[in-house]
């Protein structure tokens, strides 16, 4: 080998190219060690460039073995270069490995069995292999399989060719964001991530990440939200999709997951078969054992992660006591010591302990005194925590019901609560969590049967909370004494206790407790010793029907809630004008007809009250209340109260008042939802006299004046012979439904009643009227047998919420408007009117009139039911209307016999919505669809071409789904022409006689979705039109003759109820 000796004498030069050779073969040092370990791991090669340094570097050694002498030194210019080059190569933004898909090992997978692992699997891979979304959220509680389930999606995806690389990084609890960004590193194949600054580190591995294309990172076990972007995962970016797994439902949305699937329990036979798998040995189990197994599983309640912990711990077990054991300690949530409580119920706990605050904590171990399966109103839920002060920095109930729906939503969120609308419901498992957590500090024996109280052994001085709801207690020992000074509530509802005596001596140390519910047992009396609970907050008494006598309340002055509803037998009271700080006082349905005198004076914290009968002037002090339901002796009272409350600022939230003239027993509501805020705030009025109702207070025509809250959301009134006109009422602002019976001198709600209807074009322009009810929603009107029309002559009205019109049994009633033409372009008068239902109304001959349809622009259904004289649903045909006007989806008419025709084919082109036709028993009927112009003044125009319409050889009704024609024996024809019905699901067509042609055109599905179809007589069923020209023959397999009716079935077509 030639040497090339220095020629220069410059001793600096040749130590600084020492420094640099000995800098450059400890940069190939390393890097031979990066790819040392890289091949041990199988993951990864080296670049190119890597490749040809490395053996630059070697040629560079070989040719200069002896470079520590200064006599055979490379040149300057050789090691410069390779130095640039190693230098270049060991940025951490470049990587010394080739960028290309991540080939890792498959993870080890748990067995799943069932349906459900099925088609969770197969929802989740359609959502990855297609494009249409890049974040994907599957939630569910611990131990429910979300990580076993992305496993098998992470393996399968392997599977796949072409899907490309696939990520698994597992988040855990103690999130990080460096932490993921070195895991994500690593799973890419980069090895260690060098780089300390976390935006540089996010911008590398967005890069990379772009870089390699088609990917999907699965992040298991995310706990709390994080920005993808701070993390360096760009979402969407070639085709980059992320899915998560969490106990959180929120964590989901605020990560801006696009879909979210939920991973349920499994079914009771998938669980035993997964347990049956686990176990190993199913056909040595005797029957006997076998029924355990099923208890077992039962009591594991679809929880994959305790399936697979009892199976493996019973592995082996042959001894039926021992498998009775088992059983025995599962149901009483004994899991002291076992693999339950070691893997389960610790795994479970997490969820619980992620709650943070206390508050919400507290929240939670209170729904598991609640008994085991079964459904809990969110209602009573809150109350409870109500009770126990779980909200005492809150002052109204509305801000503490506010609080509690939050709190139920976050339990319901995690997972630890399951939703059921107005209902709550704890997983069995969860609620063994939360026993195991309480255990030391609770007895909570709830539906166990028990026909004895716990012994007084039990009763420990730690004690905190007792619940032995829905048990058959017999017996409770004569001089029973519990010594738990600690022991805040008490809760033995719903246990039956008959004529059991509780000894005065039971409550003598209870000195601590809060909350003592008896509600709902068999109590003749209670003992004495409650009179000296100083520190209750609650006493909740409902449904004790036998309870005669309360003890004296005057000593429980901490008393925020005292609840007697429905204990019929109580007479008084004693004490209850000292409860100062008393917030909630429910006396309904007792015989506690009116508190004494000067009694609610004292009681100026009520926030809620129910009561039968109350002095308007005692109300009026109340100024924290929020909830009264109530009756009023008189019109006079009543009045007193409302003109009051209106003069204060902060009026109650939720009222429902009732006003009789004549006093009868009052009608109970019953209700299980919060009684406060918007909840409703309603008024019931009953006369039997001359009596107006009034905003203002005044009556112009004599009579009696009932004073009605401006602020009243629902309204229902009957007998008020003193009204004539509902615009005479005043403003009510906030009236959502009006509800009207028996006024026998109402004329209309608006404007004049004249004999004749008008047209508007005809008479001076308008003037638009004030809006009374801008918010009403609902407006029912019965038995009003002057009233002829709701809308009379005058000013022009809107009602822009307006959603239902019913009217019944209106004997005078002839329209709802008596405006026949309105003016052509004024804001719709009811924009948001879905439903018009008219009932007995035997002089209406029409509902509207088809100019008042674009009005209507939001109408889905008209329903007419036993108007002897009415014609047409829509009077016409319209002079001008746009196309696409109205969105009509419903027609029903039935036991209309005067009506001859359904409607005009005129107004087909603005019924291109109907998906209902329903005509039954109108005898007179004689075609649902006349021809067009046929017995009409005028004709329709378009906007498009403002020419009648011509005829067509077919129309299309595409929308169609539902047509039921049923007892019509004058009906002759359907329509002239054929009509076109792809979407057609269900057809009746019997008891016409005359109709010898059914002309509809359906389409031909397959033969397992077709429509259901009922025709009377083979002769009409083969007039029908299909779009497929063997369609006779093939459906001829599938029809049904019963009788003279021909019936065509499928599997998936079904009959729906007249």
């Amino acid at each position: 080998m030639t040497s090339h000796p220095n020629t220069g004498n410059n001793f600096e030069e040749n130590r600084a190219l020492k420094r640099k050779l000995e800098l450059l073969y400890s940069k190939e040092a390393i890097i031979r060690d990066e790819l040392d370990f890289a091949a041990f791991l199988s993951l990864k090669e080296p670049r190119m460039e890597v490749v040809n340094l490395l053996a630059s570097v070697e040629k560079l050694k070989n040719n200069f073995p002896e470079a520590t002498s200064e006599d055979c030194l490379p040149p300057h210019q050789q090691v410069d270069i390779l130095m640039h080059e190693a230098g270049d190569l060991m940025r951490p933004d470049r990587g010394l490995f080739e960028v290309r898909e991540t080939k890792v090992g498959k993870l080890l997978e748990e067995k799943m069995v069932g349906e459900s692992f099925r088609r969770n699997t197969t929802k989740i891979l359609e959502f990855l292999v297609g494009n249409q979304i890049s974040r994907l959220g599957i939630y569910g509680m611990g131990g429910v399989g979300k990580t076993t389930i992305m496993v098998h999606i992470h393996n399968k995806l392997l599977e796949e060719a072409n899907y490309g690389n696939v990520l698994w990084i597992t988040v855990s609890q103690d999130f990080n964001t460096q932490r993921l960004q070195d895991n994500l590193w690593k799973e890419l194949g980069m090895g260690i991530l060098q780089e300390n600054d976390v935006k540089k580190r996010a911008t590398m591995l967005c890069n990379i990440l772009k870089e390699r294309g088609k990917s999907t990172i699965i992040l298991d076990d995310v706990w709390e939200r994080f920005d993808v972007n701070e993390v360096g995962i760009p979402i969407k970016a070639n085709g980059l999709k992320m899915v998560l797994t969490t106990r959180s439902f929120e964590v989901c949305h605020q990560m801006q997951c696009q879909e979210m699937i939920k991973i349920e329990p499994l079914s009771h036979i998938e669980a035993e078969s997964l347990f049956l798998e686990e176990l190993g040995f199913e056909e040595t189990l005797n029957l006997e054992t076998k029924a355990i197994v099923k208890s077992i599983v039962n009591e594991c309640a679809g929880l994959p992660l305790a399936i697979i912990t009892m199976a493996r711990s019973m592995r082996g077990v042959t001894d039926v006591y021992e498998w009775k054991d088992c059983l025995k300690k599962l149901r009483d949530s004994d899991m002291e010591q076992t693999d339950m409580e070691k893997v389960v119920l610790k795994k479970l706990e997490f969820s619980y302990n992620r709650l943070g605050k206390h508050e919400v904590q507290r929240c939670f171990l209170s729904c598991a005194l609640y008994p085991e399966d079964k459904l809990i109103v969110k209602f009573e839920l809150i109350e409870f925590f109500i009770d126990q002060g779980l909200f005492g920095q809150l002052e109204t109930r509305e801000e503490q019901y506010c609080r509690g729906h939050t709190i139920l939503n976050k339990l319901a969120n995690v997972c630890l609560l399951e939703d059921h609308g107005r209902e709550m419901k704890m997983h069995d498992l969860i609620r063994d969590m939360a026993l195991h957590i309480m255990s030391a500090t609770s007895i909570i024996k709830v539906g166990k049967g028990l026909k004895r109280i716990p012994s007084e052994e039990y009763w420990t001085d730690a004690l905190e909370k007792v619940s032995l709801m829905e048990n058959n207690i017999e017996e409770f020992p004569l001089n029973m004494s519990p010594n738990c000074p600690k022991l805040s509530t008490f809760l033995f509802n719903k246990s039956s206790l008959h004529d059991v005596i509780i000894p005065d001596s039971f409550f003598k140390q209870l000195w601590g407790l809060k909350v003592l519910n008896l509600s709902g047992c068999n109590l003749r009396e209670l003992p004495n010793s409650i009179s000296d609970l100083v520190n209750l907050r609650a006493l909740l008494l409902r449904y004790c029907q036998e309870l005669r006598r309360i003890p004296y309340l005057g000593k429980l002055r901490s008393l925020r809630k005292l609840d007697i509803f429905w204990c019929a037998r109580v007479e008084a009271l004693e004490g209850l004008e000292m409860l100062v700080n008393l917030r909630f006082l429910d006396l309904s349905h007792t015989c506690i007809k009116r508190l004494p005198k000067g009694t609610l004076e004292n009681l100026l914290n009520l926030q809620y009250l129910k009561v039968e009968a109350v002095s308007g002037e005692d109300i009026t002090k109340l100024g924290a209340l929020e909830t009264l339901e109530c009756s009023f002796e008189d019109v006079d009272d009543f009045s007193k109260f409302v003109w009051a409350v209106s003069k204060q600022r902060d009026n109650p939230c939720h009222y429902e008042l009732n006003v009789r003239l004549e006093r009868s027993k009052i009608d109970e509501i019953f209700s299980l939802e919060a009684r406060f805020g918007n909840c409703e705030r309603s008024v019931h009025i009953e006369t039997k006299s001359h009596a107006i109702v009034s905003v203002g207070g005044e009556s112009s025509g004599g009579g009696i004046c009932i004073l009605i809250p401006q602020d009243v959301r629902k309204l229902t009134a009957s007998n008020c012979d003193g009204t004539t006109n509902l615009s005479d009422v005043g403003p009510l602002e906030n009236l959502e439904e009006l509800k009207i019976f028996k006024w026998k001198n109402l004329r209309g709600l608006y404007g004049g009643q004249d004999e004749e209807t008008i047209d508007i074009h005809d008479s001076p322009s308008p003037t638009p009227a004030p809006l009374i009810f801008p918010s009403l929603r609902e407006l029912s009107i019965s038995e009003c047998p002057k009233l002829k029309y709701l809308f009379g002559h005058g000013p022009t009205f809107r009602l822009p919420h307006l959603q239902k019109i019913e009217i019944c049994k209106c004997e005078e009633m002839v329209g709802i408007t008596a405006i026949t033409s309105p003016s052509l372009h004024p804001p719709p008068a009811f924009p948001s009117l879905k439903v018009i239902f008219v009932y007995e109304c035997h002089k209406m001959k029409r509902v509207v009139e088809s100019n008042w349809l674009p009005h209507f622009c939001n109408l889905r259904g008209i329903i007419v039911l036993q108007c002897e004289n009415m014609e047409e649903i829509i009077g016409g045909p319209p002079s001008y209307m746009p196309i696409e006007e109205i969105s009509l989806e419903e027609l029903s008419m039935v036991g209309c016999h005067n009506m001859r025709k359904l409607f005009p084919g005129e107004l087909l082109n603005h019924l291109r919505n109907l998906q209902s036709i329903q005509v039954i028993r109108c005898k007179g009927m004689v075609e649902m669809i006349s021809r067009v112009g046929q017995g009409q003044e005028g004709s329709i125009t378009t906007p498009e071409n403002n020419t009648p319409s011509s005829s067509r050889s077919s129309i299309s009704l595409p929308k169609l789904k539902c047509l039921r024609l049923i007892d019509l024996p004058q009906l002759k024809s359907i329509c002239e022409v054929p009509i076109t019905c792809d979407s057609m699901e269900n057809l009746k067509v019997y008891k016409c006689s005359k109709l010898n042609k059914i002309p509809l055109q359906l389409q031909l599905r397959d033969t397992e979705n077709l429509p259901y179809i009922k025709v009377e007589g083979e002769e009409k069923w083969k007039t029908l039109i299909w779009d497929h020209p063997n369609a006779q023959a093939i459906l001829q397999s599938h029809l049904i003759f019963r009788g003279s009716l021909c019936i065509l079935e499928s599997r998936n077509s079904c009959e729906l109820s007249i």
